[in-house]
């Protein structure tokens, strides 16, 4: 019986949760900073605002959370292979030090049970500005930001330099 109310519980909690409505805003959020410069001193609750690409992995989205992994733009390769947004030009070294998680939270602070590709039109080498605060849990080797609002540049805003 336990058994039962309980996948109950987790099928409605998972069926239930959605994105916040004002997730993606129209106007890149003001003073973002690369990817880089943003790892530098990553302190736990202090507000952030990083622009960078979704990438940094050939599979930069989480399956189910509303997670994925962005990339500093510096290290987007320049390949004909059509993944250039994976990085996978630089050494893994390189690569993980240029790398934040995104994710939209819960009311714990955890990632919410849905998936974040396809949203609001985002797709591995979108270029995004992320505006959040650094969650519990982000190092000098691990920087995760929990999203308040992203906006997508279009392709004629998100060329690779700066």
């Amino acid at each position: 019986m336990f058994r039962i109310i309980l996948t109950s519980l987790v099928i409605t909690t998972l069926a239930s949760a959605e994105l916040p409505d004002n997730l993606f805003v129209d106007a890149a959020p003001s003073n973002a900073v690369e990817v880089l410069a943003a790892r530098a001193t990553p302190l736990p609750g202090t507000d952030i605002t990083v622009r960078g690409v979704i990438g940094g992995r050939t599979k930069p989205f989480v399956d189910g959370r509303a997670v994925f992994t962005l990339i500093d733009r510096s290290l987007v390769c320049d390949t004909a292979c059509g993944t250039g947004w994976s990085g996978c030009g630089n050494p893994p070294e390189v690569l993980r030090a240029g790398l934040a998680v995104v994710q939209v939270s819960d009311g714990n602070g955890k990632p919410i049970a849905v998936p974040l590709a396809g949203a609001g039109k985002l797709s591995p080498g979108s270029t995004v500005v992320v505006k959040g605060s650094v969650a519990q849990g982000s190092t000098a080797s691990v920087l995760i930001v929990s999203a308040t609002a992203i906006y997508i540049e279009t392709p004629e805003k998100s060329a690779l330099t700066p």
